[in-house]
């Protein structure tokens, strides 16, 4: 049989026997919360001080308690501390070496007016923004990355394809700017997000509420919260801005996977349309030839492990009663393992981007004579004969299926042709020129011509980047106002501690 624990718990005092050693590591949470550890003693500052300011805890205790705070602050930034399982989280650990320190009398104010389910969410929520910024970073740096490599190559002719066929001609620069595109749209799901998770929680007691006399909107200040997540079920039973931090994490993640699978086979000799940096890539134990693209290859298998996240976080919370339940302590690891891994995700994606070569020559090769020019053949016919749209489509595919059988490409058609084709399915006598039909097979011609709002013409990818830079540029400054009030804010309270523990 397991012995128990020495653990005289600060929270067990309605039990009469502590757990086992095994009972007490499944139960603790200990090791998860050590990335709240600086988090929890800022909850705690600023929830004391306000106490201090509504007459609940008097001068000189709350200057024995400051202190005391400040001295787990510091051995634990000296790497000085060490919590075992017979602490059920960092909370007790805390609170426990605050009263060992100065005694229960003036240690024991350190919680009035609170419980662990508000203390608890509270601290993730001010990690949580931490995390949520730096992914912001991480995102418009790797918009940044697509958007310097979508500059260099905005007149750098490529096949577009749909269903992985031959679809029209664009440029490289089209595509990574579409990247660029879809990254800021992740970048403003991030900031709608922070707003949500940037509400205040703390005294929202175990779920109904405090007769202490608190001030929620001090806290609110004091630890740089935008607002004051009032309903007191709601603040300490709720995660819905858990699982959609996931849900964005797996959008991210979705978006880097389709980058992914594109660098994947263009990486190929079969395309060869890139190569990797070597630090980007691995080789073999037995093939010495071997350049595998294997840290994409990771990337795009860590989209699963994310998806994974969000469906934990989904499940964990189907089904719960309303009230703080112990099953919510679960969403915390699976909460940091998601938003760790698109962490270092759009970290590597901006790094292989920003590094890898792009061969212009081996994406401009399939370009002369291919068959997704008979769309351009067939605007052309129409914008410049008698024909309908859709007559000059049919005329088109006709001349295809005539190429094909030629075993030609579609530059080498005379007029000659596209006037028989006119004729044999519709009956219709069509003048055209050779040079109709070169400026409709030609590549560039046709990628200088298109004129709709946001197609790959160089003109429109240019003047998009451009657009696109000057949003990136907002996002970046917003990003950094939020990370400022928040910086300022707790620079405050850490002034304020200071001045009250001296």
């Amino acid at each position: 049989m397991a012995k128990p624990v020495t653990q005289g718990s600060l929270f067990r005092s309605r039990l009469a026997k502590e757990f086992d050693n095994k009972t007490a590591t499944f139960h603790t949470s200990v090791n998860e919360d050590l990335r709240i550890f600086e988090d929890d003693i800022n909850c705690t500052t600023a929830h004391d001080i306000m106490l201090y300011e509504q007459g609940i805890i008097p001068a000189k205790e709350l200057k024995l308690i400051l202190t005391a705070l400040d001295g787990i602050r510091q051995k634990w930034r000296s790497g000085e501390v060490t919590i075992g399982a017979e602490y059920e989280d960092v909370h007790e650990y805390i609170e426990t070496t605050v009263i060992k320190q100065i005694g229960i009398e003036a240690g024991g104010m350190i919680h009035t007016g609170r419980s662990r389910n508000d203390q608890v969410v509270t601290d993730i929520k001010l990690r949580l923004r931490e995390d949520i910024l730096k992914m912001g970073d991480a995102t418009l740096s790797l918009v940044d990355a697509l958007q310097n490599r979508a500059t260099e190559h905005a007149d750098t002719p490529m096949i577009l394809c749909t269903h992985g066929q031959h679809a029209q001609v664009g440029t490289m620069g089209a595509y990574l700017s579409c990247y660029a595109d879809i990254l800021l749209r992740d970048q403003q799901r991030l900031a709608e997000l922070f707003a949500r998770v940037n509400t205040n929680p703390l005294g929202a007691g175990p779920v109904g509420g405090t007769s202490i006399n608190i001030n929620r909107k001090r806290t609110t200040e004091l630890l740089g919260f935008d607002a004051i997540q009032e309903n007191s079920i709601d603040a300490t039973s709720s995660r819905d801005w858990a699982m959609e931090t996931a849900a964005v994490c797996a959008i991210i993640m979705g978006d880097l996977s389709r980058i992914a699978a594109d660098i994947l086979e263009w990486s190929t000799v079969e395309f060869g349309y890139i190569e990797l940096a070597d630090e980007y890539a691995s080789s073999s134990s037995i093939m010495p030839q071997k350049k595998n693209p294997s840290t994409i290859e990771l990337l795009r298998g860590k989209t699963g492990e994310s998806y994974g996240a969000l469906i934990e976080l989904l499940t964990m919370e189907k089904g719960l009663t309303s009230g703080y339940v112990q099953d919510l302590q679960e969403t915390k690891l699976t909460l940091w393992r998601t938003i760790d891994n698109t962490q270092i995700c759009l970290e590597i994606m901006a790094g292989a981007i920003s590094t890898m070569k792009i061969k212009s020559e081996r994406l401009a090769k399939p370009l002369k004579g291919n068959f997704a020019m008979a769309v351009e053949l067939a605007e052309t016919l129409a914008n410049e004969t008698s024909l309908s749209f859709r007559e000059s489509y049919k005329i088109a595919a006709d001349l295809v299926n005539l190429t094909i059988s030629r075993g030609a490409t579609l530059d080498r058609l005379k007029p000659e042709d596209v006037e028989a084709s006119a004729a044999k399915l519709y009956k219709k006598k069509v003048k055209v020129t050779q040079a109709l039909i070169d400026k409709a097979t030609d590549p560039m011609q046709s990628l200088q011509r298109r004129v709709s709002l946001g197609s790959p013409s160089p003109v429109e990818v240019k003047r998009m980047l451009k657009e696109h830079s000057v949003l990136a540029k907002k996002q970046r400054s917003e990003l950094a106002k939020k990370r400022g009030s928040i910086e300022a804010a707790l620079e405050k309270l850490h002034q304020t501690a200071a001045a009250q523990s001296a």
